[in-house]
């Protein structure tokens, strides 16, 4: 099965959700997030060709207001 867009945006959502509080630094947390993300990124471009790896990354780390 191939993951659509919402699955990719669901899973960044989560992950971003796992970051620490804005203002609160924590900088093993904020790595193993984006060591994660990576991870997921490899598996996604593996199952979609057309996935963009950055475009992913930067969805995780976006301030969402």
């Amino acid at each position: 099965m191939t993951m659509s867009r919402k699955h990719y945006r669901e899973t960044a959502a989560l992950l971003r959700s796992a970051l620490p509080p804005k203002g609160k630094r924590q900088p093993t947390r904020t790595e193993t997030v984006r060591e994660i993300a990576n991870g997921l990124a490899v598996f996604f471009a593996q199952d979609n060709p057309r996935f963009r790896r950055s475009t992913f990354i930067d969805a995780v780390f976006e301030d969402p207001r």
